[in-house]
């Protein structure tokens, strides 16, 4: 049986694995070998703690992370972990009940028992197989030369058959062409081939015989020695006064903790984050194992437990808990200023862990016979199963996205690295993320300047994640069904041609590329001209507008166009303005320009240009209706004569906003006049006058 059993299990390894990345197979493997193991011990009779069964509630938990999830982080440690379990689960169904440390023990032991028992493993198939072949061979009574004769007709027959083929495949391509195609199937077999399939084999057996040792190593029982260990002596005065100083420096530490670090909470402004949560958090943590150390050894051997033990004890436990929400609270400074990383996750998590650990350990104090090793592993392994399905890429995002009060740059660098992590969700959500806090639109892509460094992260950043995307998105299409899990397969319903999603997205990251060139010419360029403007109005056409010469309140601008998304620029004129002024353009070559009369900016003209900047037109706007304001006598045109730069609504109109003047001019600048244009300015409509709220 356990021959059988081993080889089923190797066979399954091989169809499951072999060459193929770890997906649904892992959990496939998992309910086949341990179902296959449990059947030869029970069957054996060798189960006698079926309670142990419970052990495959993680077991399963954590191989099904490679069925739902495509994220890689406990990719090998799930693998270690699953191992683990599933020896320490057999383990305790072939032994009594006992203490968890005998348990652990055996565990070990069996590991080296398992590599033992390998020789033993070879000698019994081979032993196996000799006796299947005796049994075989003395039931079978075959007439040898019946089997003469078979073998003799057979070679006649192929010889015959061969010579007819031959001759009917000469008189027929068709037919010919089958028996061609049958002959590719030894001529088409490489060197290459062969030799991965006997490195596939040589796999399949070595699997067979360390699941057969295994099993083996299984059945054969240890004689477990629960009494507890009296040669080891224990020196209560030793340990009570060890106790009574411990808890006095742990007094004094706790108050200095308390007074300096939670009191204080506002003089940490005052520290250097870095060092003073990196000086502290590990020594803590030292200090906190060491405590638990001294509580086991207190307590060994002390049955009795008295009652001076128990108070010492007891208040080793207070001050380690202290002592480890002062770690917790050291790190919640520390990445409150630098972000959060999968280290900084883990301390919390293992200072939780800890937190939980300490319930059974009070339980241990007052009783004696409590198992707190059983007790303290199965929260470690609820714990270790838990953060297996919490999203920590997408906590590690969210925090570093959400720290707007700290002086330190948000490290972009760091939060693509883990979302690209091969998950697909942690990407699509930090590109939201980035997205819907910058106001980036990569389907309308706004140029970078050189007044903030922010900009280009981002642009980078999402560099980053939609090269990742297409990673990710390649490999989708090569997904064999072992390798088959729900991230992918949503990805797979998501879109219906992955190919042209890519090429989507590379098109992107060619754009973003170009918007980031576009800044390094602008800055190289900006060292010997002062930049006015500079716009890409679509992904393709943009402008830049140099001041090269100024005096006396006038300038001149020179006005360079780009169609290739910023790689080349072209000299389109050369205008006199004064230095008030201000030029925004449209796509297609529709610009406008806001001239003032002088530098006071009494009032200014709107020029509108359909050539990219060659020739610019005054604008003449309608007079309109006085509804807000009193004119005081006053002509329409001598109230409203300073209009403003256009801007595009949702509806496509382009929306005008003239005033009395910069300083406030006409009714001290409450008011505005609304001009709309539905044709890209080519007529204007007077639509009302409007409070200063409504304008710009």
């Amino acid at each position: 049986m356990e021959i059988i059993g081993s080889l089923i299990i190797a066979i399954c390894q091989s169809i499951l694995f072999y060459g193929k990345q770890i997906g649904i197979s892992m959990i496939i493997f998992t309910l086949i070998s341990t179902g296959i193991i449990w059947l030869i011990l029970y069957k054996k009779n060798k189960v006698v703690n079926k309670k142990a069964i419970l052990f495959m509630i993680p077991i399963i938990l954590l191989s099904s992370t490679y069925f739902i999830f495509a994220n890689r982080m406990f990719y090998f440690l799930n693998l270690l972990a699953i191992a683990a379990l599933t020896i320490l689960m057999f383990i305790i169904a072939t032994n009594k009940k006992n203490y968890f440390k005998e348990y652990i023990y055996n565990s070990l032991k069996v590991i080296s028992r398992t590599m033992n028992k390998i020789v033993f493993s070879v000698k019994l198939t081979n032993r196996t197989v000799k006796k299947t072949a005796i049994k075989m061979k003395g039931k079978s009574n075959i007439d040898k030369e019946l089997v003469k004769k078979v073998i003799s007709s057979l070679f006649i027959v192929m010889i015959v058959v061969g010579i007819i083929i031959a001759l009917l495949a000469s008189a027929d391509s068709i037919f010919a062409g089958i028996f061609t195609n049958f002959g590719n199937l030894f001529t088409n077999i490489k060197i290459v081939n062969m030799n991965n399939f006997i490195f596939r084999l040589l796999i399949v057996v070595a699997v067979y015989f360390l699941t057969l040792s295994l099993i083996l190593a299984f059945q054969k029982k240890e004689v477990i020695n629960s009494s507890k260990n009296k040669a080891i002596s224990q020196d209560k005065f030793t340990v009570k006064m060890l106790l009574i100083v411990l808890n006095i420096v742990y007094l004094v530490f706790c108050y200095i903790q308390i007074n300096s670090l939670f009191i204080k909470m506002n003089s940490a402004g005052t520290f250097n984050y870095a060092e003073y949560a990196r000086s502290g958090f590990f020594q803590l943590m030292i200090v906190s194992f060491i405590n638990f150390i001294l509580i086991l050894i207190s307590n060994r051997n002390n049955e009795a437990r008295d009652r001076l033990l128990k108070i010492l004890n007891l208040f080793l436990i207070l001050f380690t808990i202290i002592i480890v929400l002062s770690s917790m609270y050291r790190m919640y400074m520390y990445e409150t200023e630098y972000g959060f990383t999968y280290l900084r996750v883990f301390v919390y998590i293992i200072l939780a862990t800890e937190l939980l650990v300490f319930i059974p350990t009070i339980i241990y104090v007052f009783n004696a016979k409590f198992d707190l090793l059983k007790w303290g592993t199965l929260i470690g392994i609820c714990v270790y199963v838990s953060i297996n399905f919490m999203n920590l890429e997408n906590i590690i995002i969210d925090k570093n996205l959400k720290r707007e009060s700290s002086k330190v740059d948000i490290d972009y660098d760091y939060i693509c690295q883990i979302a690209s992590a091969d998950s697909y969700d942690n990407l699509e959500d930090l590109e939201s993320n980035i997205l819907t806090k910058t106001g980036i639109n990569l389907d309308n892509l706004k140029p970078l300047n050189d007044n903030t460094k922010i900009d280009i992260d981002l642009y980078e950043a999402l560099i980053d994640i939609l090269d990742s995307k297409i990673r990710i998105l390649s490999e989708v299409k090569e997904l064999h069904w072992q390798e088959f899990n729900i991230s992918q397969y949503k990805i797979i319903k998501k879109y219906d041609d992955i190919p042209n999603e890519i090429s989507k997205l590379n098109l992107i990251i060619i754009k973003l590329d170009s918007s980031i060139n576009s800044l390094s010419q602008t800055e190289n360029t900006t060292t010997t001209k002062n930049c006015i403007y500079d716009e890409m109005v679509n992904y393709t056409e943009g402008y830049v507008v140099y001041q090269v010469d100024h005096v006396m309140g006038d300038a001149v601008w020179q006005i360079e166009k780009t169609t290739d998304a910023g790689e080349n620029y072209s000299l389109i004129s050369q205008i006199e303005v004064t230095t008030p002024s201000k030029i925004e353009f449209f796509e297609n070559g529709l610009g406008f320009l806001m001239l003032p009369d002088n530098i006071y900016c009494g009032k200014a003209d709107l020029l509108i240009t359909n050539d990219s900047g060659k020739t610019f037109k005054k604008i003449e706007f309608p007079k309109g209706e006085f509804s807000l304001s009193d004119p005081e006598g006053k002509e329409w045109n001598e109230c409203y004569d300073y209009f403003t730069l256009p801007t595009r609504e949702s509806n496509g109109e382009l929306v005008v906003l003239c005033s009395g003047g910069y300083d406030g001019g006409y009714n001290n600048g409450k008011t505005r006049a609304k001009y709309v244009s539905k044709d890209n300015g080519r007529t204007w409509n007077f639509v009302s006058e409007v409070l200063k709220q409504e304008g710009l």
